[in-house]
């Protein structure tokens, strides 16, 4: 037998052990990603019926959203045209209700101003919008002395003035601007006088049936604080003339306060006002809404919570159905933390794909929406405004982000106790 010594470069191995290729950090997560995409090409029926699940509860949630703020939108400009739910005014002062809007008639008698902010600090305002009417036959408006009812309201928060705009100029009202009302004439971006200084017709109301909404101007209490000394001296000291007065302010109710409730708290504490309630039937609907939006929203949150429980519960069949799989990569050297992202790439992947699918399918919904219920009620004359495209895709990308750490979230646990136990363990288990 010839025994030949061979001889053993302890240098050369150590050099080629140093060469020997190692994994690249920054391929890892390209690796991971492939690896995830094969597992879920593989079980093909498993990664259907778990974009599906996914698709179902994404897609509800997105369609549920943009048709709730859609819905919103329109209430805005629906259920603001109700007017407010209750006027406040001077002790004396006659009230116009109808069931549109809540208006008071012109009169000297005032309160001041201050009263404004104490009455939003009470329990179960929700808005407040003062005003301030004067009635003049001297203001020279049209050249004619036409006896014309000025209202100067608050913009920021009005809540009967621009909701009835019918036509208006594409921009913000600014000062010097003038809102006609729904009998007047003026053209839009057209001049007027008023006391001798001109004002830019800034938009026209619609028809309401209520005297001051059909033949009154309408201009902002900055407005009217410019022209009050050129008013003062051609109509008089008269009291709604004078600085810091207002003549009513129009209360929006929180939900679930009533009229009465309301009431009782306003004559409480501010002595020396009359309070004439609106429609309690409207006040309930618009209330009644609301409250059913926030519960919408509940049911939402609800569902996320319920797809990330069934995305946790199926992710721990698939780990459970795959740890001899698991077993063996740890057994060629794959490091915990490589099994872990594997398994959350493969499920942020598939929650997301999910969610795609979803929206997409949440976007043929709506316009299912738009080609039945949308146009019957428009054809009611019922306004509905869909959100903005900008909006709706922004909501479709929080539904994609929420659903990917859904995923990522329900995946983590089952993938953390897997990756934990020992290669021979998980090869021996039962797949």
């Amino acid at each position: 037998m010839v025994n030949a010594d061979i001889p053993f470069d302890a240098a050369a191995a150590g050099h080629q052990t140093a060469r020997a290729p190692r994994p690249d950090g920054a391929g890892i997560p390209f690796l991971l990603g492939s690896l995830a995409l094969q597992n879920l090409g593989r079980r093909k029926a498993r990664t259907l019926l778990l974009l599906a699940a996914v698709a179902i509860c994404s897609g509800a949630v997105f369609t549920g959203v943009v048709l709730m703020k859609s819905i919103e939108n329109s209430m805005d400009i629906g259920f603001t045209r109700l007017g407010a739910d209750m006027l406040i005014v001077p002790e004396g002062t006659l009230a116009n209700i109808t069931a549109a809007l809540l208006t008071a008639e012109p009169t000297d008698l005032t309160f001041d101003r201050s009263l404004v902010d104490r009455l939003a600090g009470l329990k179960g305002v929700r808005r407040v919008a003062p005003q301030l009417i004067f009635r003049t036959d001297l203001s020279g408006y049209g050249g004619r002395d036409e006896s014309v009812d000025m209202i100067a309201f608050d913009p920021e928060r009005d809540i009967t003035v621009q909701p009835w705009l019918e036509r208006r100029l594409d921009r913000p009202m600014r000062p010097d601007d003038v809102i006609v009302g729904g009998r007047r004439d003026e053209a839009l971006g057209s001049q007027l006088l008023l006391f001798g200084k001109p004002f830019t017709v800034y938009g026209s109301l619609g028809r309401t049936a209520v005297g001051t909404h059909e033949r009154g101007l309408f201009i902002s209490f900055e407005t009217m604080d410019g022209l009050r000394e050129t008013m003062r001296q051609i109509c008089g000291a008269r009291a709604p003339l004078e600085p810091g007065k207002i003549s009513g302010v129009l209360v929006e109710l929180a939900p679930g306060v009533t009229t009465q409730q309301a009431r009782f708290a306003v004559l409480a504490n501010l002595p020396g006002v009359k309070v004439i309630g609106g429609e309690s039937m409207l006040t309930s609907i618009r209330q009644g809404l609301t409250a059913l939006l926030d519960g919408v929203l509940v049911l939402m949150a609800i569902m996320f919570v319920s797809t990330a429980a069934m995305v946790s519960v199926l992710f721990s069949a698939i780990i459970a159905e795959r740890r001899r799989e698991l077993g063996l990569f740890q057994a060629i050297g794959a490091q915990r933390g490589h099994i872990v992202g594997m398994l959350l790439t493969e499920a942020v992947i598939a929650t997301a794909v999910g969610a795609v699918l979803g929206c997409a399918l949440g976007v043929l919904l709506m316009r299912l929406y738009q080609h039945s219920l949308v146009y019957y009620l428009q054809s009611l004359g019922i306004p509905f405004v869909w959100l903005s495209a900008a909006g709706t895709g922004l909501i479709a990308l929080a539904c994609i982000l929420l659903a990917s750490l859904i995923g990522a979230g329900g995946a983590l646990v089952p993938a953390w106790r897997a990756s934990g136990r020992e290669p021979y363990d998980l090869i021996r288990s039962e797949g």
